[in-house]
């Protein structure tokens, strides 16, 4: 037999089944409460978004060209000079606070993170340069490489006054984890204007890309040069103008 339960503070003894009763119906709303939670929580939860690393849009998802079957060094796509493709650069028109934007993806490697003696910002360039930029780390992501990013904006120093990196429509790129040939080829792919495998006679080999101001692309015409360059050409751009 259960022993009887104490007095409650108004003097009167408590029923013998108020606990277990109790005790049942707390049970019970906790089951209720239990199945109106499950049947309101979605099956699946979304992922969330990794830090750095925005939604692509359709556009940024694959290659707008085909790949060259090859890309030799010191060889561009168009055919033509970069002056030509890209347009020279007109300091009249041009607008740092209208014109340029901030790039930034965890899944590229920027120069100016790391470099703590320069006042340099990779991450800024003109504006026609992002969606090509950003179809590209796509692809080489895709390839589990790092993208890295030496160079995009530089309003002085180490290029020539001509230079599209006084605009921020010259971007100077590598990859350790793939040839620097097969770089060129996604560089094209990814729907820059003009692409150039720079290879300077004392070393450091990149791929440099420029945009037109804002015209659409004519990178894929052609005229009569054949796109190699010779010893002797190296004014085609201005990379070979650095200290």
């Amino acid at each position: 037999m259960l022993d009887p339960l104490p007095p409650s503070r108004f003097g009167r003894p408590r029923p013998w089944w108020l606990v277990p009763s109790l005790v049942s119906l707390t049970f019970l709303a906790g089951l209720l409460c239990g199945a109106i939670l499950f049947r309101q929580r979605p099956a699946k939860a979304p992922p969330p978004e990794s830090a750095g690393v925005p939604a692509p849009s359709p556009a940024a998802l694959g290659p707008v060209r085909a790949l060259p079957a090859t890309f030799p060094r010191r060889s561009y796509l168009p055919k033509k000079r970069e002056s030509a493709a890209s347009g020279s650069i007109d300091p009249t028109t041009f607008s740092a606070g209208r014109d340029l934007v901030y790039v930034s993806d965890d899944r590229a490697w920027w120069e100016s993170d790391h470099d703590t003696g320069d006042t340099e910002d990779d991450h800024s360039m003109h504006r026609r340069m992002e969606l090509p930029l950003r179809r590209l780390i796509e692809m080489v992501s895709a390839r589990d490489g790092i993208l890295e990013v030496q160079d995009a904006y530089r309003a002085s120093g180490i290029h020539s006054a001509r230079s599209l990196h006084r605009e921020g429509r010259g971007i100077d790129l590598t990859c350790d984890e793939m040839p620097m040939g097969e770089l060129a080829k996604l560089c094209w792919a990814a729907g820059f204007d003009w692409v150039y495998y720079e290879a300077p006679k004392g070393g450091g080999d990149h791929i440099h890309c420029s945009v037109s101001r804002g015209s659409p692309s004519r990178a894929d015409s052609t005229d009569d040069d054949d796109g190699t360059v010779y010893p002797g050409m190296e004014e085609v751009t201005d990379i070979g103008a650095r200290k």
